[in-house]
């Protein structure tokens, strides 16, 4: 049986939008993150199918005989743009297991990042000691998790940090470890370091010392780049984390430089928030900022290196239903306390304490059970992800930094979905072979409906958040 035999009973799902410019045009289904390019004529036929147009054969149209229409039916069908009679995706619901956790080992930390998410500053009254930090690592394994990261304040300045390291490798849990790279004064603390951990990750906020010591403080910038002269001279090729804000996005150029520079496994690009103690820093990211990421993603040769936090899908059908907190990923800080993510640690998220109940246990408790449930397909965390147009491969972003500019967990900032999606669509582009400009043309980022030829309404919703913030505040006196 052709396709073509069928073609009454096909459907189109709701989920399909198009993306045109003057010379290309892709698909996408928001539901399956499906997405592939298109030709005019399978854009004309997708289209008619949406409005339930019988297409015709004929020799002077687009499908001279039954063959060319099923051909053009079957690459619709097989990028799930449409679907066979009696066919729907089935559930698509996240079932995480526990994968990673983050341990805070030490609040304690010898830097003062203006935008720090946890406020680090000193060690705290009453965090884990040794044999409670040991305790916990057989804790982390007896859940399955495969993989404990070790986190701050920084690390380093926890005596015990590699014993308890060791530790955790002997109970068969991958190690990781994120510092400020300031500790890594000798040989042999870096030798060590390519023993026991799995991954190292080194923050650094610019690739020159004026740029990196306008964060992270005098004398700093000589001392990460010796961290990373030594890691390297001990066999560690790094991660390296980097926070673009409005202060530094106009030299991404120079960070992206140490990856000549050093042997490195990739630049990690993260958004500035407002978490922490970057609610009061005064620094900021915001549209214009990412729009000069993008450009700097599709023109500059060093961009090879870098892999931004809002950039998703690269291959299609990649779903994602949630961020993770709470499922494949949960945080205990260094007083024993467990949330469902690093970012996420107000009162009503907290699970409990490890000192009076097991991680295994924490693990299933309801806040924990109610975020890692909820997915852009439906759940009490995701209501305002249901109708966009890139919700599977997006995931709902991160749920923290939504909180950090709407106020709730359970809220989207418009604005961050504004972002998320060019972000997403403009991957898709550079997956699909684009050049830089390709994607100047001003179709490239508008989702059309294939049923009636309109916009899809969630593409100008952050209009609405941005005109609330606009609003005169009424009633009150000076």
């Amino acid at each position: 049986m052709h396709i073509a035999d069928q073609i009454d009973d096909l459907t189109v799902p709701d989920d399909v939008v198009l993306f045109r410019t003057a010379t290309r045009r892709f698909a996408l289904n928001a539901h399956l993150a499906s997405w592939t390019l298109l030709t005019a004529e399978q854009d004309a036929l997708l289209c008619d199918l949406a409005r339930g147009v019988r297409p015709q054969v004929s020799g002077s149209g687009p499908f001279p005989t039954e063959r060319d229409l099923d051909r053009a039916l079957a690459h619709l069908v097989l990028n799930y743009l449409v679907y066979l009679p009696g066919w729907t995706p089935g559930e698509i619901a996240p079932q995480p297991r526990l994968n990673v956790v983050y341990y805070a080992i030490t609040d304690g930390c010898n830097l003062r990042c203006p935008y720090c998410y946890d406020s680090s500053l000193r060690k705290l009254p009453g965090e884990l000691k040794h044999e409670e930090s040991m305790l916990l690592m057989e804790q982390i394994a007896a859940t399955d998790a495969k993989t404990v990261v070790f986190t701050g304040g920084e690390p380093m300045m926890r005596r015990d940090l590699f014993d308890v390291v060791r530790r955790a490798r002997e109970l068969g849990l991958k190690t990781n470890i994120i510092s400020n790279g300031t500790y890594i004064r000798t040989a042999e603390i870096a030798e060590t370091m390519a023993e026991i951990f799995d991954r190292v990750t080194i923050s650094v906020d610019g690739g020159t010392m004026e740029r990196h010591e306008a964060t992270r403080g005098k004398g700093t910038f000589a001392k990460v780049i010796r961290g990373l002269t030594l890691l390297n001279a001990a066999g560690v090729t790094p991660v390296i984390n980097h926070v673009i804000t409005s202060d530094n996005v106009d030299h991404m150029n120079e960070v992206a430089a140490l990856g000549d520079r050093f042997r490195i496994k990739h630049i990690r690009v993260q958004h500035h928030s407002d978490l922490g103690r970057g609610k009061d820093d005064n620094l900021s990211f915001e549209w214009e900022d990412y729009l000069k990421t993008d450009t700097f993603m599709w023109t500059e040769p060093t961009a090879k290196y870098l892999i931004d936090d809002s950039l998703k899908a690269v291959k299609p059908c990649n779903i994602k239903g949630n961020c993770g907190m709470g499922g494949n990923e949960i945080y205990v800080n260094s007083l024993g306390s467990v949330y469902p993510c690093k970012l996420v640690t107000g009162l009503g998220e907290l699970a409990g304490n490890i000192r009076e109940t097991p991680l295994d246990q924490l693990f299933e408790a309801p806040n924990m059970k109610e975020l890692r449930d909820s997915s852009v397909f439906g759940g009490s965390v995701h209501t305002d992800c249901e109708r966009c147009y890139i919700k599977g491969a997006c995931g709902g972003g991160c749920r923290a930094f939504h909180m950090a500019r709407s106020g709730d967990l359970r809220r989207n900032s418009r604005a961050l979905c504004r972002i998320l999606r060019h972000s997403q669509i403009s991957t898709i582009w550079r997956a699909l072979g684009a050049d830089r400009d390709l994607i100047q043309d001003p179709g490239a980022f508008i989702p059309i409906r294939p049923g009636d030829g309109s916009v899809h309404p969630a593409y100008e919703d952050w209009r609405g958040e941005q005109a609330l913030t606009l609003l005169p505040i009424v009633g009150v006196s000076a």
